[in-house]
C-alpha cells in the first residue's frame, strides 16, 4: 500500500512539475484576483486537461463548466450572484482560486442611424512644418513635430489657430506645451517675422476643429452613452489621434451614396451641419470609437427594446446582418457574413472580416462604404459589434470591432 501511495505522490508531482512549465498553467496564473461576467456571457479559459474547475457561488453553481472544442474551459455564466471559481490539478492539487460576479446581461439599443460629428480639438495639432520665406520654420528648429498638439502657450490653454496666433503676436520666446503620443513635452520657440505680412509666425499648419460623417453604433439605455464609428477620428494629413475639446452628435440626413468599386471605395455625404439641435455630446475620440452622452433616446430603431451584448466568444462566422442608413427610408437591416475571426483576444478595431450579402445593399452602394463604419452588427438576437472599415479591393467586404472593445473604451469616459 505504502508503494501506491508513493508511486501516486509521484506521478502528481511529475504532473505538476510538467504543468508548471506549461502555457496552461500560465493562464491559470494570469486570471485577475476577480472575474466579472454578465449573465450567459462565455469565455474560454486555454487550460490543459488535467486542469480542473469549480464554479460555486453562494446559492449553488454560479456558472457552468465545460471542456471547449478549441481545448481548454469554456465558462458559462448562470444567473447573477457572487462565488468562487477554483481550480486545481486532478481535482487534487489547489492552483488557484478566483472570485466569479455574475451581472445582470448587458442591454443596448442598437442604432444604423447615420450621424455628424463636429469637434474642435483640445489645443491645436500640428499637421506640418512651413519656412517663412527664406527663415527657415521656427517650430521645425525647436524641435515641433507633425502630430504635436500644442496645448498651452506661456501656461495659457490654447483653443484654436486664432488664439495660438494672439500668444505669438508679439514675437517674443515663448514657452509651448506640446502633447507627443500621450507624453507631454515643453519647447521654447521664438516666432519669426513674416516679410510678406509683417505678422510673427510660429512656421507650422496647424488644425483645430474637424467634422465627418459616420454611423452611431448604440444607445445605452441605463446611462445616457453612446458610441458611434468604431475607430478614431484622425487628422486626415498627419494620421494621429485628435483630442476632443468640445464636440456634439448630430443626426444626419444622407444627401448621395457614392458606390463603392473596387480600388474605390465610395462614400455617404448629407447636410448635418445645417442641423442646429445636437443629438448628443462628444466626450471622447480614442482608437475604438468616438463616445458621448446623449440627450434622448433613440428614435428610428428596429429594436427599440435593446438587445442583449455579446461576449466574444458568443460571436462565430456565419449568417449576421447590419444596420444602416443609405438613404432617407431610415435605418434599414440588410444580411451579411461573419467570414473570419482573429485568432488574439487582444481588442481590435479589425477583430472579425464581414461580407455584405444583401442584393439590396449591393445594389445601393457597392457593399461598405465611407460612412458606414460604426453600423451596428447583429448575430444571434444580440449586438456582436460594428462596421469599422472598407476593403479597398473588394468593397463588398470590410472589418468589424466587437462590441466589448467599444464598450471596454467607452468606460472610463463614461
Amino acid at each position: 500500500m505504502g508503494d501506491r501511495f508513493r508511486r501516486l505522490a509521484f506521478a502528481l508531482a511529475a504532473a505538476t512539475a510538467a504543468l508548471a512549465l506549461s502555457p496552461q498553467l500560465g493562464a491559470v496564473t494570469r486570471l485577475p484576483d476577480e472575474m466579472v461576467l454578465d449573465a450567459g456571457a462565455v469565455t474560454v479559459i486555454p487550460v490543459s486537461s488535467a486542469v480542473y474547475a469549480d464554479a460555486i457561488g453562494d446559492d449553488g453553481v454560479i456558472a457552468r463548466l465545460e471542456a471547449a472544442r478549441e481545448g481548454g474551459l469554456r465558462l458559462t455564466a448562470g444567473d447573477t450572484g457572487e462565488g468562487r471559481l477554483t481550480f486545481s490539478l486532478l481535482g487534487v492539487v489547489p492552483l488557484r482560486t478566483v472570485k466569479l460576479s455574475v451581472r445582470p446581461e448587458k442591454v443596448l439599443v442598437p442604432g444604423g442611424q447615420s450621424v455628424g460629428v463636429a469637434m474642435t480639438t483640445g489645443g491645436v495639432v500640428v499637421v506640418g512644418n512651413s519656412d517663412l520665406g527664406r527663415t527657415p520654420s521656427p517650430a521645425r528648429l525647436a524641435g515641433i513635430k507633425s502630430g504635436d498638439v500644442i496645448q498651452c502657450v506661456n501656461g495659457v490653454a490654447i483653443g484654436g489657430a486664432k488664439q495660438l496666433s494672439a500668444c505669438l503676436a508679439d514675437g517674443e520666446t515663448a514657452r509651448l506645451k506640446v502633447l507627443r503620443d500621450g507624453e507631454a513635452l515643453e519647447y521654447e520657440v521664438t516666432p519669426a517675422r513674416d516679410e510678406r505680412d509683417g505678422q510673427y509666425r510660429l512656421g507650422a499648419w496647424v488644425r483645430d476643429s474637424t467634422a465627418g460623417v459616420g454611423t452611431l453604433t448604440y444607445y445605452d439605455p441605463q446611462t445616457g452613452g453612446f458610441g458611434a464609428l468604431g475607430h478614431a477620428i484622425a487628422d486626415i494629413d498627419t494620421g494621429v489621434l485628435l483630442p476632443v475639446g468640445e464636440g456634439a452628435l448630430y443626426a444626419n440626413r444622407v444627401t448621395n451614396v457614392t458606390p463603392s468599386k473596387a480600388g474605390d471605395p465610395g462614400e455617404l455625404t448629407g447636410d448635418f451641419m445645417k442641423r442646429k439641435a445636437a443629438l448628443g455630446r462628444v466626450t471622447a475620440n480614442c482608437e475604438y470609437g468616438v463616445f458621448g452622452s446623449a440627450d434622448a433616446p433613440l428614435e428610428d430603431t428596429p429594436y427599440a427594446d435593446g438587445l442583449p451584448v455579446a461576449s466574444r466568444n458568443q460571436i462565430h462566422t456565419g449568417a449576421a446582418s447590419l444596420l444602416t442608413t443609405v438613404d432617407g427610408g431610415g435605418v434599414g437591416e440588410y444580411a451579411c457574413e461573419i467570414v473570419r475571426l482573429s485568432d488574439s483576444a487582444q481588442p481590435a478595431a479589425r477583430a472579425m472580416v464581414i461580407r455584405v450579402t444583401d442584393p439590396r445593399l449591393l445594389a445601393r452602394s457597392g457593399g461598405i462604404v465611407q460612412g458606414m463604419s460604426g453600423s451596428p452588427l447583429i448575430q444571434d438576437g444580440r449586438i456582436i459589434g460594428a462596421v469599422t472599415h472598407v476593403m479597398v479591393n473588394d468593397p463588398t467586404m470590410g472589418y468589424g470591432i466587437c462590441i466589448q472593445t467599444m464598450l471596454d473604451a467607452a468606460a472610463p469616459a463614461g
